[in-house]
């Protein structure tokens, strides 16, 4: 697979003492039956732990959740196209779709936020003990050398979408500092546009339809809740921030035509 690569300047962080490492990946089928999977490791000064958190959503049972401190391992690679997450309880394979996308967001001093998306489109199926899905999917890797307590902005928008022949991603945030970038296809833009059931660049249109609120609440009780009391340790702000997480349906409008698209996207504000 090739990879599209894009670097922003900046002045090359010194050596980290915290470092955070998020893995995200999900897989969503034609009956709109949903998995969103997270796997967490932290490490600050002598402090290290790791945890998992998983999400699941059906339209018999709405939106269950759980997770928590684990040693649970990462997801692994199994080829250059495969990437397999598993555990007693479930097995989950992503089989690339498109070539992996790969972004320094933010460089400082103070450190880095690394985002490696392996799999922007993928073929996905996990296998749970209440049920299998099997779908689109998509997965990514995170990497904060930058204290989530001095990250440079105060909102936050993320999203992906996938049809029979497109996906887009889409990353925007600001306040300290701005980024608004999206992904069509692999072919980088920056004339990223977001409202609320729109987000629109030169080469696409996508509008939200419908939506299914997944969450709604601090990240300390959706994203880090694995990490449990611990975070307690770490600076308060940290972990405060508010999250919004959906799953839409719509149509992504392409000059060559328009087609039904999966949406899973969120805005988090601190």
């Amino acid at each position: 697979m090739r990879d599209r690569a894009v670097a922003i300047p900046g002045t090359a962080p010194m050596g980290p003492d915290f470092t955070l490492t998020k893995w995200y990946m999900d897989v969503v089928d034609e009956h709109q039956n949903a998995y969103i999977g997270y796997w967490v490791a932290l490490t600050w000064r002598k402090l290290q732990l790791q945890g998992d958190h998983h999400l699941l959503r059906t339209a018999r049972d709405g939106v269950t959740t759980h997770g928590g401190l684990s040693a649970l391992p990462p997801p692994t690679c199994e080829s250059d196209t495969q990437i397999r997450w598993r555990s007693d309880e479930y097995t989950g394979l992503w089989s690339a779709a498109a070539d992996p996308i790969r972004a320094t967001l933010f460089q400082s001093e103070r450190g880095a936020i690394r985002w490696e998306c392996l799999m922007p489109k993928a073929r996905g199926e996990i296998d749970l003990p209440q049920l299998s899905i099997r779908g689109w999917g998509y997965l990514e890797r995170l990497e904060m050398t930058l204290p989530v307590w001095d990250l440079p902005f105060n909102r936050l928008y993320w999203g992906r979408c996938h049809t029979a022949n497109h996906y887009l991603v889409w990353i925007q945030w600001s306040g300290a500092t701005s980024q608004s970038l999206a992904w069509h296809n692999g072919l980088c833009l920056s004339d990223l546009t977001i409202t609320d059931r729109l987000i629109e660049t030169s080469e696409c249109r996508l509008t939200i339809d419908h939506r299914v609120p997944l969450r709604q609440g601090q990240l300390i009780s959706t994203i880090f809740r694995p990490l449990g009391a611990v975070t307690k340790l770490l600076p308060r702000p940290a972990f405060m921030a508010h999250e919004r997480k959906w799953l839409g349906h719509g149509t992504l409008h392409v000059e060559a035509g328009s087609e039904p698209a999966t949406i899973l996207y969120e805005e988090v504000t601190w």
